[in-house]
């Protein structure tokens, strides 16, 4: 038995060398000097204890024992090849397990996700919701979604979307407090502030950079409600409980179906995006592929303003 760690090397260089019948020529495909494809084939056939090659003068011809060795190598080979390619299909029939933050896999990513389903049927997916960004090494999650996740040099990260603030609340909570006609009035109000996805879980932080970049001072820490799920957030402002720190991305079809109205002034940047976050060795892997490409195509659906009817 063959135990030298090189072994796989000097096949793969006899199996070059015995296809084209050359040194020269296996030494372009394989990047390597003619002198090093000759070295291996010498160190090859003296591990064996045969020779592989009978040299003539201007050409090489392969002995018993190397056609014999081409023959079983060539088959192994294509083997190989064909049960790579079986595991990537596999890669498509097996499970993706991916994280995604409670409101934005609610309201952006769920009413899209019948999209995938129906562009990849044999592909199980397996939803981790969490607030939090996931840790690749202790949970079974392929990539994941999130918005404002904790800076890691050692993951791959891709910019899905950017994120805007912008105060919202029911169409008649603005009609009693006269919102939309007297925008000042918004110190009047009763403000809901959510954590969720903020990292530091600080509950003004929101509102707080909303009031920087609008250049308003508002009592917001006084009259509150607060909640570490934006979920819950949305529904109190929609059950005119008061005004909710909208983000752009999660309230735009609330917005559009006037089940809430943006009130008080401008969208400020929220200085958080959502990325889609994955381990580095994750990136070519066809699962991964299928499922990252598509959620470029709905991003990029999802700002042209087109819908999508099924």
């Amino acid at each position: 038995m063959l135990v030298q760690q090189n072994t796989l090397a000097l096949l793969h260089t006899f199996e070059s060398t015995a296809r084209h019948l050359s040194f020269t020529r296996a030494a372009e495909e394989m990047n390597l000097t003619q002198g090093a494809i000759s070295h291996r084939i010498r160190h090859l056939e003296g591990l064996l204890g045969f020779r592989l090659f009978i040299r003539l003068t201007r050409k090489l011809a392969l002995t018993e024992e190397g056609g014999r060795l081409l023959a079983t190598l060539s088959h192994s080979l294509r083997q190989i090849n064909e049960e790579i390619e079986d595991i990537r299909a596999q890669d498509l029939r097996g499970t993706l397990h991916v994280g995604v933050a409670p409101t934005l896999g609610l309201n952006w990513l769920m009413p899209r996700l019948p999209r995938f389903q129906q562009r990849w049927p044999g592909l199980n997916v397996m939803m981790r919701v969490r607030a939090g960004a996931v840790d690749f090494n202790e949970e079974r999650v392929d990539l994941a979604i999130y918005y404002g996740a904790t800076r890691c040099s050692d993951l791959h990260r891709e910019l899905l979307m950017e994120e805007r603030l912008l105060p919202v609340c029911s169409p008649a909570y603005a009609e009693r407090l006269g919102l939309l006609q007297e925008p000042a009035r918004l110190a009047e109000a009763c403000f809901i502030h959510a954590s969720e996805s903020t990292d530091v879980q600080q509950l003004f932080s929101e509102w707080r950079l909303w009031c920087d970049g609008a250049g308003m001072t508002l009592p917001h820490e006084q009259r509150h409600y607060g909640f570490n799920h934006y979920q819950m957030a949305l529904q109190a402002a929609q059950g005119g409980m008061g005004v909710a720190m909208g983000r752009e991305v999660l309230v735009r079809n609330l917005l559009e179906q006037g089940a809430l109205v943006a009130v008080g002034g401008p969208a400020v940047a929220a200085g958080r995006n959502y990325e889609l976050i994955s381990p580095r060795e994750n990136r070519e892997r066809p699962r991964f592929r299928a499922f990252s490409d598509w959620l470029r195509s709905e991003v990029a659906l999802s700002q042209s303003g087109t819908v999508l009817v099924f």
